[in-house]
């Protein structure tokens, strides 16, 4: 059986594309307004409009926003609209449209399932008996310090918040009378093992369950209640857990569906910001972001709010954060996703800010969040404080190293200039001393880029929409339209067909490898053209964006004739392009080349490169 997607085979990656009609999937997300020939139109869900840009293909069962220039099949509206993987979006929609999905042949593969789906039962009983515990008499001091926390019990509920009692071997001798075996419990990460007899790892702790960004319980939190260090312990890493890759409260805060996610650093601070409204924040499961959380709210979100701590060790984690921010900025020039920095004021945390104020007055300190250069100047400017003495050379040090993070200048020199006011000097002077910092990164830079232009599947700048589809591209939207039901026909008639050869290396020959065999047996479609184009760039922007954009725009002609000649048309004007620049090469290396054998060769290969140039405007000018 052929794999087809994540391990998914083919055909049932077919079954599920042929049963979810992408008007009825789209539509329910998106109200349309309006219709023209076989397209809807409606509000973009992807970002903000008044007047409808989108537009979704029944005939071609695609979408594309003619707006923000987003596009694709119904796997990719789902991908986007729901922020999941392919496979998970194909498993979104197979549930709907209701297709079985089969496990993979690898068996491997489905014994690491079965222990992450075990694992997931472990810790979904110890759940149970965490709460029950909190419900019961053992909880009493847990409950009180909620009560005291201002936290309702409809709050505790809804966060699943439950209580270890203080027992060495309470929910180990719970998930054994459940008949999980030894290696179950032990990879579950609740437990430590020591001179060879196995402890509760949380005990006297008011526990807060992790769940993924689907609503899967994978870990749990738990703070002592009453004295005790440490105020804090987590799950450690395990086979369904990952701190890096996940933030607390995810699960609730994408259901708020707005384009702005609030990350805090502690469990509190988001059960009561929550509580009190403010449903899009989420806490980073540690004292800074992880490159992996951000790929997350990337997903998520058009908008970061940090806040931190105003203690050493939180402005410690904000600048390392922060770094890391400007490093991956450097690394992925298609990241859109706005960052900015909060403080609450008089030094308190989001939470007693948010008990003491509410609402209203936390969105104030949420609206007046500063840019990150702005936070990293007034950072620099509160590290340079000692003893109510301001130390301007460490100010210097401080600020041209922050400074030197970012590459673009405009943003760099007003900062520069906030900083140069602080030190009473110029802001041409600030400006130096951060270029001298500079000079090695930006060299570092240029490097990377390089070699990331190597790879093929680097996001560069979009190009400008608008500008006419390539004739390649066109061939391939010809044999898209009906022309693919009356393909033997066109070869027959014409006595030829688009080749691999006839596609410029790099993504339009990868792209043409995999479809044009399909053409042989007529079953290609936009679906099996865009799932060509998965992760793969085309014209600075993602293939499967321009491939749909072309889909919508290109005419095909009046009737199946105008088709024919049309394919043929493109077919030569691309076949024209590969000859001529074959020729300009011959040409030059004919200009430098010496008498001889290789010479001979050259000139007989140009010739025969002229000949069938010459060949093709004939033919060009009879179609």
């Amino acid at each position: 059986m052929s794999n087809g997607r994540g391990g998914i085979p083919n055909e049932v990656v077919e079954e599920i594309l042929s049963r979810s009609d992408i008007v009825s999937i789209v539509g329910q997300y998106v109200q349309f307004t309006k219709s023209s020939g076989q397209n809807q139109f409606g509000l973009c869900p992807f970002h903000s409009e008044d007047t409808p840009s989108f537009s979704v293909s029944t005939n071609k069962q695609i979408y594309y926003c003619f707006g923000c220039h987003k596009g694709g099949n119904v796997v990719n509206f789902i991908m986007e609209v729901e922020h999941l993987s392919y496979v998970e979006a194909l498993k979104f929609l197979a549930e709907k449209v209701g297709v079985k999905v089969p496990e993979p042949d690898d068996d491997n593969y489905r014994r690491e399932e079965y222990q992450r789906k075990r694992i997931k039962e472990v810790l979904l009983e110890a759940a149970r008996y965490y709460y029950a515990c909190f419900r019961s008499d053992k909880g009493r001091e847990a409950k009180a310090y909620l009560t005291k926390r201002q936290i309702s019990p409809q709050t505790a509920t809804k966060f699943g918040l439950g209580y270890a009692p203080n027992e060495w071997n309470g929910l180990y001798n719970h998930l054994v009378s459940k008949k999980f075996t030894q290696n179950e419990i032990a990879k579950s990460g609740l437990f430590i093992t020591k001179n060879g007899k196995t402890y509760d790892l949380f005990r006297g702790r008011l526990m807060f369950p992790i769940f993924n960004a689907m609503g899967e319980l994978i870990a749990f939190g738990g703070r002592i209640i009453g004295d005790g260090q440490p105020k804090y312990v987590n799950s450690p890493e395990s086979p369904v857990y990952s701190k890096q890759r996940n933030l607390y409260a995810l699960n609730f805060a994408k259901s708020a569906k707005m384009k702005q996610i609030i990350v805090v650093e502690g469990y509190m601070d988001v059960i009561s910001m929550h509580q009190a409204g403010v449903t899009n924040a989420v806490a980073s499961l540690g004292t800074a972001l992880t490159e992996r959380q951000l790929d997350l709210l990337e997903r998520y979100c058009e908008e970061v709010v940090l806040f931190y701590d105003s203690d050493r060790a939180g402005q410690n984690a904000a600048i390392r954060g922060l770094k890391m921010l400007f490093d991956r900025k450097k690394k992925h020039t298609g990241m859109t996703t706005k960052v900015r920095v909060a403080k609450v004021p008089n030094g308190k945390d989001p939470d007693e800010f948010i008990r003491e104020f509410g609402k209203d007055k936390f969105a104030e300190v949420v609206a007046n969040a500063m840019p990150v250069l702005d936070y990293l100047v007034e950072s620099a400017r509160l590290q340079s404080m000692e003893s109510g003495s301001f130390d301007s050379v460490l100010f210097q040090q401080l600020i041209s190293t922050y400074l030197s993070w970012e590459d673009n200048m405009i943003l760099r020199e007003r900062a520069a200039n906030q900083a140069a006011q602080i030190l009473g000097v110029s802001t041409a002077s600030v400006m130096a001393e951060v270029g001298k910092l500079s000079v090695k990164s930006h060299t570092d830079a240029v490097i990377r880029s390089r070699k990331e232009v190597e790879r093929q599947d680097t996001i560069l700048p979009e190009k400008k929409i608008g500008e006419t589809a390539s004739p390649e591209e066109i061939v391939l939207m010809c044999l898209l339209s009906e022309l693919k039901e009356s393909y033997p026909a066109f070869v027959e008639k014409y006595k030829d067909k688009p080749l691999v050869t006839d596609f410029s290396m790099g993504t339009m020959r990868t792209i043409a490898t995999e479809v044009l065999p399909i053409l042989e047996t007529g079953t290609l479609d936009a679906n099996r053209l865009l799932l060509a184009c998965e992760n793969l760039i085309l014209n600075r922007r993602a293939a499967k964006d321009t491939i749909s954009e072309a889909l919508l725009r290109v005419e095909y002609g009046k009737d199946l004739d105008e088709l024919m000649r049309n394919t043929l048309n493109y077919l030569y004007l691309v076949r024209l392009s590969v000859y001529t620049k074959q020729k300009d090469e011959l040409a030059k290396r004919l200009d430098a080349m010496p008498d001889g054998d290789d010479r001979v060769a050259t000139e007989n290969a140009f010739r025969q490169t002229l000949e069938y140039l010459q060949f093709l405007k004939r033919k060009m000018r009879k179609t």
